[in-house]
């Protein structure tokens, strides 16, 4: 290829070598306009063979007739005024076809103008796909900074909630949200600033009339480019059908309220898994043509993450009622090393999690556990301490056996225990007032506790002197050898 250059503007080989093997067109023009300088990549993307067609010919022979004002308009006096200019033009092919083009233009010395260009047409393509997913969907989509300002949203957010276009724009998500749940959904955008997974949350909006609509929220956000991406759907159809399921359950067990509380709870935590199940499936059963393969295996890893998260939960409820009800028998086996009982902790605990710290402490000999019932016990604690307490500070495991007992301690930095509450705190159900919008059946102590005392021991509950909580059971390391009080020392 032959290439006209000035010294002033190409001074070496090597220069004009990383200029041709770029990737984006690169070109120079004189200040008559006429080139005198372009890469391979600038000659492909218009159809030329190389830079002999176009060295010392016009810019013009790149610009559709009918769209060269808008460069003279647009792009000559910025460059006159601050020396550069990026925008979209159209290009013309050698063939004759349009194309868009993203462009960025600098005056160099001497008034020649260097310019750095590429297709736009197939990103414009996928831009105008998205449009269209986004126009088509019935709930609610949005693209909002890190700070919650809404930039992007679809049609939904003025049928649902009845506000105007100029209403929603750069206006901050917790605009919306009711007052009683600004603190939660903060809450959940402060862990998506930070880049940290966040799971789906309901969440109830206002609507420009006044009234308010329970929102299912999945979340994303890409911390490079300071985006949150979120999608919702109403759910308030099936809050007042639980409301009214529930009224009726609490009426029928009226006389024994624990049942009443179970059936409550148990709804609310069903039901929101059910409700994102339903909602991956019919995007894949509606739009699985159109969506990319990597959104098809998201939504499919969101139904089956949920699903193994609902078994979850129906083991607890499973487990707590049979501690309840005294059908749990009691099978204790010899666990006869710290590997062994390190191995059943980490077990029990379940996912690895980096905030959870192990620590033996002492392993004087052997010691007999029902490992069904010791892990509900430490992976309930462990849960309690990661959900209650700011990530990232940790969850400490301490165990020890010795002097004819053992203990294990469980200690986090959350947010504590009300003293005036703590007289409740094992009783089924019962869940302290701070604990807010995070879900939970108030069932994790209350199986610590019956699991500490079918091993003949007993837990405690002590506040932390900075702040969190500490759970210690003790129990002996036979459970025939059980005599009272363990809690002492």
């Amino acid at each position: 290829m032959t290439h006209q250059s000035s010294p002033s503007l190409v001074s070496s080989a090597d220069l004009l070598a990383v200029l041709d093997s770029a990737p984006d067109g690169i070109a120079i023009t004189a200040p008559s306009g006429r080139y005198i300088y372009i890469n391979k990549a600038h000659c492909r993307m218009f159809g030329y063979g190389g830079s002999e067609e176009v060295l010392g010919r016009s810019w013009r022979m790149f610009s559709p007739s009918g769209f060269r004002r808008r460069a003279i308009r647009d792009a000559f006096p910025a460059l006159r005024k601050v020396g550069f200019w990026i925008g979209r033009l159209p290009g013309k092919h050698k063939n004759g076809s349009i194309f868009t083009q993203q462009v960025a233009l600098r005056l160099l010395p001497g008034r020649n103008i260097i310019c750095m260009c590429f297709s736009a047409t197939e990103r414009l393509e996928g831009e105008d796909l998205r449009d269209r997913l986004f126009a088509l969907s019935q709930g609610l989509l949005a693209v909002a900074d890190t700070r919650g300002c809404i930039k992007q949203f679809n049609p939904a957010w003025m049928t649902l909630l009845g506000y105007g276009a100029e209403e929603i724009c750069e206006r901050s998500l917790l605009d919306f949200v009711h007052p009683d749940d600004r603190d939660f959904t903060r809450g959940k955008l402060d862990r998506l600033r930070r880049g940290q997974p966040t799971r789906s949350f309901v969440n109830r909006m206002r609507t420009k009339s006044g009234s308010h609509l329970w929102l299912n929220w999945s979340t994303s956000s890409s911390p490079g480019e300071n985006l949150i991406f979120a999608s919702a759907h109403d759910v308030t159809e099936m809050k007042r059908a639980e409301s009214v399921v529930m009224a009726g359950v609490a009426q029928a067990c009226h006389a024994d309220h624990q049942q009443a509380y179970f059936a409550a709870m148990a709804s609310h935590e069903l039901r929101t898994p059910l409700a994102n199940i339903m909602l991956a499936s019919q995007l894949l059963k509606n739009h699985f043509k159109e969506l990319p393969e990597h959104v098809i295996e998201h939504l499919f890893g969101e139904i089956q993450s949920t699903i193994r998260a609902m078994t979850s939960t129906i083991d607890t409820l499973l487990f707590a009622g049979n501690v309840d009800l005294g059908r749990v028998e009691f099978r204790p086996v010899a666990v006869s090393s710290t590997h062994d009982l390190e191995v059943l902790i980490r077990s029990s605990i379940g996912e690895p999690s980096p905030r959870v710290v192990i620590a033996l402490r002492g392993f004087d000999g052997e010691v007999h556990l029902d490992r069904a019932l010791f892990g509900h016990a430490i992976r309930n604690l462990v849960e309690n301490g990661l959900k209650y307490s700011p990530s990232p500070s940790p969850v400490h495991v301490i165990a020890r056996v010795r002097h004819g007992r053992m203990s294990v301690a469980v200690a986090d930095r959350g947010i504590g225990i009300p003293a005036a509450e703590r007289r409740r705190l094992f009783d089924a159900f019962f869940r302290s007032s701070n604990v807010g919008s995070t879900p939970g059946f108030g069932l994790g102590l209350f199986i610590a506790e019956r699991a500490a005392r079918l091993h003949g021991g007993v837990i405690r509950y002590r506040p932390r002197h900075q702040g969190g909580a500490l759970f210690l059971i003790r129990f002996p390391m036979r459970p025939e050898d059980h005599r009272e009080p363990w809690d002492q020392g």
